[in-house]
């Protein structure tokens, strides 16, 4: 489990959420725990949060541990939970380890498997990014002033967009941050439609990956708040 969530840091989504299928698929990980472990190792990498959302977007140059501390502690804090609670459980089957064997026909079939899931997630992006930009062409069409809701409901569909909305916004500088910090903890609807995508036919609950994504961005908004009046 800690392997997925350092790994999912690290690297970003999906990566989370692959690991965790696939270690669910080899017994590795108790499938009672995978949409837990989705959610929690689910997160932009530490590259695209620091140059794409803090310092291109939101023109931060300093005072970056507020910001990663916001969006990484509520899952570190679910994380240690998790390790406490499965700290005494073993695997109900212990698997021999086995040699190695190079075997081509499952390396050629590894690289094709991960274009499909590279090629899928792409498609996913192209489509939430022309979706997260519909409200304000309905506006424009009605020939209305763009309501502020409308932006921030066009943002929640995909992040990478979401954030150049938002950071559009006639808003305060500190609300353009919290809409931020919870597009980058929450995931948009783009991520969640790839993390179903990746558990296909395993009986994934989306409901319950979405109310822990939509909890820990909450908490991420809260705690971003709070350190933000005391540090800055």
């Amino acid at each position: 489990m800690l392997f997925t969530y350092i790994i999912g840091i690290i690297f970003g989504f999906p990566i989370g959420a692959k690991l965790t299928a696939d270690f669910c698929s080899k017994g590795y990980i108790d499938k009672n725990h995978r949409e837990i472990l989705s959610a929690l190792a689910n997160h932009f990498s530490l590259p695209f949060i620091i140059t794409y959302a803090l310092s291109e977007q939101l023109n931060i140059c300093s005072h970056y541990s507020i910001y990663l501390v916001s969006l990484y502690l509520p899952s570190a804090i679910g994380m240690i939970a998790m390790l406490s609670i499965n700290k005494n459980r073993s695997l109900k089957q212990k698997i021999p380890a086995q040699g190695f064997k190079l075997n081509m026909q499952i390396v050629d079939a590894g690289i094709m498997k991960g274009f499909e899931t590279l090629i899928k997630l792409c498609g996913y992006i192209v489509l939430f990014s022309i979706v997260s930009r519909i409200p304000q062409t309905i506006a424009q069409k009605a020939d209305c002033i763009m309501p502020l809701s409308a932006d921030i409901i066009g943002a929640f569909f995909e992040t990478t967009n979401g954030i150049g909305i938002v950071c559009g916004l006639c808003i305060p500088r500190t609300l353009s941050i919290v809409l931020c910090i919870a597009l980058l903890s929450f995931g948009g609807v783009s991520c969640m439609v790839q993390t179903k995508s990746i558990f296909r036919d395993t009986g994934f609950r989306l409901y319950r990956y979405i109310l822990l994504k939509a909890a820990m961005s909450i908490l991420s908004c809260l705690l971003c708040i709070i350190l933000f009046c005391i540090l800055i």
